[in-house]
Parts: C-alpha cells; structure tokens; sequence
C-alpha cells in the first residue's frame, strides 16, 4: 500500500475485499466462486519488459478488486462512512500484509473469465496516491495525465517486443 504514485503494478493476483483470490458472481440464485490467478510468467515478463525501459517504477503485487469507491476501498471521503480512520489504517495495513500494492474495482472478473477460458492474461495498473496517507489525489492534472500512461507504454512495448519475436 506504500507504493510511490505513478508506480505500475503488474498484478500477481486479483484479491477480494477480504485479500482472498476469488471472484464471486450469483447465476441461477447459486454462488459460483471462481479463481483470479493471472500468468505469472506473464507477469514476469512484463516486469522484464519495464525494466527495459527504464521509464518508471514497476512491481508485480496483488491488486484488490472491490465493489465500490467509498467504503468497499476504505475511504472516509464519501457520503457515507461506517468506521474511523483508524479503522481505516488498520484495514489497509492488513492489506499491505496480504500484499496489495493498489486498489480498483475492475481486476477480479477479468481475471476470472480470462482463466475460465483458458487465456493468459495480465492487470497492469497505475498508483495514484499513497492510501497510508489520505484518500484525495494531489498531484497535478498532467502529472496524474503521465502516470495513466505508463500501464499502456508497458503494455504497448511488450507487445512489439513480443511482434518482433
């Protein structure tokens, strides 16, 4: 959770709200709980792949999936807010433990249906802030432009890397 922003996070595993690699989804009234294991080859090589560029910081760590912005990712910024900030501490440094480096709401389901059909897939995500320490972005309107580009410049250069293979 202490990553500097702009860092890129190439996730090793898409975990819940509660640090647990699965997604869960209701079909025909039934919980159907499926796995959110990524390529970790893939994984890998796309952190060889950053280091090549030498542009900016990359890490492979887990990346929590959550249902919503506010409480689901333990933000005492939105309309409603059941617990205290140092809940809120306590819960992000238990994240840190389960090794989540960042946090968004897309990870999970894509992760899931990419392995239920069988296709290597990788989640390379961006930092914006560093949660220990607030909840509100700070950076600049260009800078937070640079630091969303830096996951498709990743992206993009493994890509022609792997075109030339």
């Amino acid at each position: 959770m202490e990553r500097k922003p702009g860092t890129v996070v190439v996730t090793k595993q898409s975990v819940d709200a509660t640090f647990q690699p699965k997604f869960e989804q209701v079909i025909l009234g039934k919980t159907v709980v499926r796995s959110t294991d990524l390529d970790q080859s893939l994984a890998q090589e796309l952190l060889q792949c950053s280091k090549r560029l030498n542009q900016f910081e990359t890490v492979i760590g887990n990346t929590m999936c959550t249902l919503d912005f506010y409480e689901g990712q333990a933000r005492l910024d939105g309309a409603f807010c059941s617990y205290t900030e140092a809940d809120k501490q306590e819960y992000l440094l238990k994240a840190k433990e389960a090794e989540v480096c960042n946090i968004e709401m897309e990870s999970s389901v894509f992760a899931a249906m990419c392995k239920l059909s069988g296709l290597r897939a990788a989640v390379v995500c961006v930092t914006l802030l560093d949660r220990l320490k607030g909840d509100q972005l700070s950076s600049s309107h260009e800078v937070l432009n640079n630091y969303q580009l830096r996951p498709q410049k990743l992206v993009g250069s493994y890509i022609k890397q792997q075109l030339k293979a």
